[in-house]
């Protein structure tokens, strides 16, 4: 008996502040796999405009009334991260597919709950951890598994930010690790695998200054660097992974270079390593930044074919697990395992 597969994925948002309506929303009105059904936030106004920007049909301001009035296949849940957390229970429990924003919660348990439910309910939990989705970073990826490149050794990443105080009424350094550090730290994931201990050092002081510099050490055997910093003027990020044969680093979300020791073009000198250089705008498909498109678009495709998407709520308890560890480390001076957590 053939199994009826949708054509396009019914979706609903919980949550129009800042964040949804300039980035998410807009990214679903590019996609054409979503069928936008209606839009839901506490304040009607917000909701209101959902509907008259991105084209949902209808508006709400009690998400279980969307829900048992729509119908739809999945959420997506932009808010506080206590939101994420209760509304993401909730909506997993009632057999929808979920995607909600980092980070899934202030708390480990919280993390974990989720995860919890998403297995118990069978249905997708993806977390927007949208920098692993960036056309750079899957480029990275892609060249990292090839041939040429060799077994991965050595990741690093840095990350400057400019948070000066605690989000969300947290303190400073985990207030950073939720709202900035988690993106990085889940790109080294992606790249890497899973992360199991750390050893950190730091200095915060909020308002003014924040420095973290951790080293990792990877299931794979692979060894690791995170330097972050707050209080700064700019954001800045770069991602470099390095193999037997070849080494890549992403640079500002759309600058990557490659050099491999397995020459590609016959050079003129015989000793020479070559460089490739890969560069894209800032500005992806109609959006201000790569990658939301593409996570959206990964969530929808997941739905669709039934497969299990690669961001889903465990990666995100992981990264968080091993920010934890990081905090603890800074705080003790001691190696910690990020399974003690």
């Amino acid at each position: 008996m053939a199994i009826f597969m949708p054509e396009r994925v019914r979706v609903c948002f919980i949550g129009c502040g800042h964040h949804s309506m300039g980035s998410l929303q807009p990214a679903v009105a590019l996609i054409p796999q979503f069928e936008y059904v209606a839009a839901c936030d506490l304040i009607e106004e917000r909701a209101k405009e959902a509907v008259r920007r991105f084209g949902a049909k209808r508006w709400y301001t009690d998400y279980s009334k969307m829900i048992d009035e729509e119908s739809p296949d999945g959420v997506i849940i932009v808010g506080p991260p206590q939101m994420h957390e209760e509304v993401g229970i909730s909506c997993l429990k009632r057999g929808l597919h979920v995607f909600i924003e980092k980070p899934p919660s202030l708390t480990l348990d919280g993390a974990r709950k989720i995860v919890e439910t998403m297995k118990s309910s069978g249905k997708i939990c993806m977390v927007g951890t949208h920098w692993r989705h960036m056309p750079v970073h899957r480029t990275l990826k892609k060249i990292s598994e090839s041939g040429d490149f060799g077994e991965i050794f050595r990741l690093e990443a840095m990350y400057l930010a400019p948070d000066t105080r605690g989000t969300w009424g947290q303190p400073f350094e985990w207030g950073f690790m939720l709202n900035q550090a988690i993106h990085p730290l889940d790109c080294l994931q992606f790249l890497g695998g899973k992360i199991v201990e750390v050893r950190a050092e730091g200095v915060v002081e909020e308002g003014k200054r924040l420095a973290v510099s951790a080293s990792l050490r990877f299931t794979s055997g692979a060894v690791g660097s995170l330097i972050l910093g707050g209080c700064s003027p700019i954001f800045y990020e770069r991602i470099g992974i390095q193999g037997s044969e070849g080494w890549a680093e992403a640079e500002q979300f759309r600058r990557l270079r490659y050099a491999s020791k397995r020459r590609w073009v016959e050079p003129t000198d015989p000793s020479a390593i070559q460089l490739m250089l890969f560069e894209h705008g800032s500005h992806y498909r109609g959006v201000s930044r790569p990658g939301y498109i593409e996570e959206l678009e990964h969530f929808a495709q997941c739905i669709l074919s039934g497969k299990h998407p690669h961001a889903n709520a465990e990666d995100a308890y992981n990264a968080l697990k091993v920010l934890d560890a990081v905090v603890k480390s800074m705080k003790t001076g001691k190696k910690r395992s990020v399974e003690d957590n």
